[in-house]
């Protein structure tokens, strides 16, 4: 048997089992059967910024639709293919390659960029996923100022349950195809028999990338020889694969989850004569963890969690058009982790404290390189937040680093109070530090696009915000504002080093980030059929770094988000909902000496998401629902934007802001999810 049988003998057999003894009994006549329907998100209740989305509707199962609503977050979009094979999601305007991603409570991130690998777990893989500006809630083991992600596996309590199995089984089929071609097909199979729930979800992706995109022939500032050319050498393949269990026994509770993923993709130069190339990368990336929490009773628990991550990624360039010094790149890069923690009532029962010990070996080969961490994390959290001292959450980090890095021994801090709420008011204040030391990626290169730079250092960052939210009791109107202010020592950027390549540097001086940040939402009875939902987000920026008040490079002047949801049509499962989504991004450059401008943008999308019961005898043997999702990204169809040098010069270009990477134009995308 191969990887993937072995995976379906485990997890399918059991619950296909119990669900033919239950078709086989009779109808449980006392049997309730409830639906509810989620919405799109809610906020998280801590001293910060959160939200939790969830999978409802088929053009709101990706992730990056969620997340384009919101001005916090950005990122790429999932047509246009990075130069790394990553979808780089930014968090207040700030490179958020650091961000920290965990499936549950565990720490999952790509060991050698030490990036979230966004791009390859969807979001109808999971119940939700939660999504953190400023500092990390106290419920995820990280500081992490620019901002966390948390994919939740399985609801501790399910909002809806619908099976006529004895035991529950349910399945969800899943299908989106894009133009420029692209298809991805998904299926999701859950089991839940007492204390005993499991999932078994496969991923297939495949995209010829062949989009239309405005080239400036490498020359922004000679209009004769711009045109609008397809991508070449840009498709990409991949293949996914997350098993996941969850058994409790007495006061025992366990936990597993994997993901194996195998990716195939070309590489596009940058330079328009190398469009004919046959670069190309693989990625085949593995890993497993498994956790075990103990009752102790009290209110105390302990719990232990071992795992690994193999990613095996191979470069060939035989054209020269994308390595900076060779034609091939080979490396594997090998991490393995451990963790012990416990959590309990402490202080006379005031507070929930909290103390996890963890320890991260990575090993790069052929290179023999090596880098470890060990990190003692201590947390506390006041149990009642309606007490006159409202909600304190507080953390304390101190990583110990090997293999190389400057400055072994890291401590960093958070505390956030979040104030009862006064007047439907509610206010927050966060203070807190971290040091984040280069990562490989950053340090050593990646053999392609990164020049190696051995010798940056860690990077120092000081966060501070102060928030205000308000609802009303009927959560038809909501008030976001927050101020924050990052300041940082040695910031570590990645900018263009020539035509083709990157290189990470230090920005020397202290450097600063000011940001204002606007939300609101509000409902409006419009029409009979439903609520007319509508949102505006907008952040401001000062960046500024050293004496010369130079703007940080990738960081925008502002970004904004509005949008709007309004039914057309609403039967019990049978609605229409349009959607539009406007994004905007301000002024921003490319480079440290600010030499390189590029100007605002608006892109715009719209959507048509149907539900639909098929209830036709004859047609449908048992009840089915179906999610249509019809969508259409970049309605304006903008592919180039402005480019202006500090000498005064002004061109054309099809560059983003976002890693050099061309704007695609507009793209058509229909999604059919089926549950069953």
């Amino acid at each position: 048997m191969n990887f993937i049988q072995r995976f379906m003998v485990f997890f399918l057999v059991p619950p296909l089992l119990a669900a033919a003894a239950g078709e086989a009994g009779k109808p449980d006549a006392n049997r309730v059967v409830v639906r509810g329907r989620r919405p799109d998100q809610m906020r998280l209740e801590y001293p910060g910024s959160g939200l939790r989305f969830f999978p409802n509707g088929s053009s709101q199962d990706d992730l990056s639709t969620h997340m384009k609503r919101q001005a916090a977050f950005d990122v790429v979009p999932a047509e246009r293919p990075s130069p790394f094979g990553f979808a780089l999601p930014r968090v207040r305007g700030q490179d958020a390659r650091f961000t920290q991603l965990f499936i549950d409570d565990l720490p999952l991130a790509d060991p050698y960029a030490a990036l979230p690998l966004i791009e390859e777990i969807d979001l109808p893989a999971f119940d939700s996923v939660e999504t953190s500006s400023g500092v990390a809630p106290y419920e995820l083991p990280a500081i992490s100022l620019r901002g966390a992600m948390r994919f939740q596996l399985f609801d501790d309590e399910p909002l809806s349950t619908e099976s006529d199995c004895a035991e529950n089984l349910t399945g969800k089929l899943g299908i989106r195809v894009s133009s420029p071609v692209a298809t991805t097909s998904w299926s999701r199979f859950d089991f839940t028999k007492n204390d005993v729930k499991s999932r078994l979800y496969f991923r297939q992706l495949n995209s010829k990338g062949n989009y239309r995109y405005y080239d400036d022939n490498g020359t922004p500032l000679n209009h004769d020889d711009d045109e609008v050319i397809q991508r070449g050498n840009n498709h990409r393949a991949s293949q996914f694969v997350m098993p996941a269990f969850w058994w409790r026994r007495g006061a025992a509770t366990l936990k597993a989850f994997g993901v194996w993923n195998a990716a195939q993709q070309g590489l596009p130069s940058l330079i328009q004569a190398s469009k004919s190339n046959s670069a190309s990368q693989t990625n085949a990336l593995g890993l497993g963890r498994i956790s075990v929490a103990w009752d102790l009773g009290s209110n105390n628990s302990m719990n232990a969690a071992v795992g690994m991550i193999s990613d095996h990624r191979t470069v060939n360039d035989p054209g020269g058009s994308i390595l900076v010094v060779r034609d091939h790149d080979d490396r594997r890069i090998i991490t393995r982790s451990g963790e012990m923690g416990w959590r309990g009532a402490c202080v006379g029962g005031v507070v929930l404290c909290r103390v996890l010990i963890r320890s991260d070996q990575s090993v790069i080969s052929p290179q023999g390189l090596s880098r470890g961490v060990v990190h003692v994390i201590s947390a506390i959290r006041t149990v009642a937040p309606e007490s006159t001292l409202g909600l304190i959450e507080a953390k304390a980090d101190v990583a110990k680093y090997s293999g190389g890095v400057s400055g072994q021994v890291q401590p960093s801090w958070s505390v956030g109070w979040k104030l009862p709420a006064m007047f439907s008011f509610e206010s927050y204040a966060q203070l807190a530090t971290e040091v984040r030391p280069p990562s490989l990626l950053e340090s050593e290169g990646d053999g392609a696009r990164i020049i190696s730079s051995p010798s940056l250092a860690a990077e120092k960052t000081t966060h501070l915000e102060l928030g205000l939210d308000q609802k009303s009791s009927e959560d038809d109107r909501a008030i976001h504002l927050a101020l924050f202010r990052d300041d940082r020592r040695d910031a570590i950027v990645i900018v263009p080093s020539s035509i083709s390549s990157y290189r990470a540097v230090n920005i020397p001086d202290t450097s600063s980030i000011i940001g204002v940040e606007l939300a609101a939402e509000k409902s409006l009875e419009i029409l009979n059929v439903g609520a007319l939902r509508g949102s505006a987000s907008w952040i401001s920026f000062q960046s500024r770094t050293g004496q010369d008040n130079l703007l940080i490079p990738g960081v925008p002047s502002d970004q904004g988000a509005i949008s709007i949801s309004q039914p057309l049509f609403r039967r019990a499962w049978r609605s229409v909902v349009a959607r539009w989504t406007s994004r905007r991004r301000g002024v921003v450059y490319r480079d440290v000496a600010n030499n390189i401008r590029l100007p605002p943008w608006w892109i715009h999308d719209a959507a048509f998401d149907i539900r639909w019961r098929c209830e036709i005898e004859g047609l449908c043997s048992r009840p089915v629902n179906f999610d249509i999702g019809l969508a259409v990204n970049n309605l304006a169809d903008t592919m180039a934007t402005s480019y202006s040098t500090s000498s005064g010069q002004h061109g054309k270009t099809g560059y983003s802001d976002v890693w050099g990477v061309p704007l695609p134009g507009r793209t058509w995308t229909m999604s059919l999810t089926s549950n069953f």
